[in-house]
């Protein structure tokens, strides 16, 4: 059970880390499974890093934190946190099928839609 109480702290680690990955060699990151140099970290908020490969936000772990860095730990950590890809894969479908059957329909031929007049010609 070790694994669940690290993917705990993971979340503790990947936020206002810059201290953290500051003085790291490496990092990982639980939303794209990926390692990468802790020098190739650029953008931060708040003292949080963004993932230099997908762009995610918190997270971003260093070696620093003592946690494993492995692809095996950041899928856990990913699935405690985010959710489980298949999860997310499945919601992203159904949320693209409801915007699809929602989209609106344009007209054939858009220049035969009604012109509007910008709201500054009113006055």
């Amino acid at each position: 059970m070790e694994v669940m109480s690290d993917t705990f702290a993971a979340y503790d680690h990947a936020n206002k880390n810059e201290q953290e990955i500051a003085q790291s060699s490496q990092c990982g990151c639980f939303s794209c499974y990926t390692t990468f140099p802790a020098a190739d970290v650029k953008k931060w908020t708040d003292g949080t890093a963004w993932c230099p490969l997908c762009e995610a936000y918190r997270t971003v772990l260093g070696d620093k934190s003592g946690l494993l860095l492995t692809e095996e730990f950041l899928m856990a950590a990913h699935d405690h946190w985010i959710g489980p890809q298949q999860w997310l894969d499945a919601l992203a479908v159904e949320t693209q099928s409801i915007a699809a059957s929602r989209s609106r329909k344009l007209p054939p031929d858009v220049r035969s839609a009604p012109k509007c007049l910008p709201w500054w010609k009113f006055w």
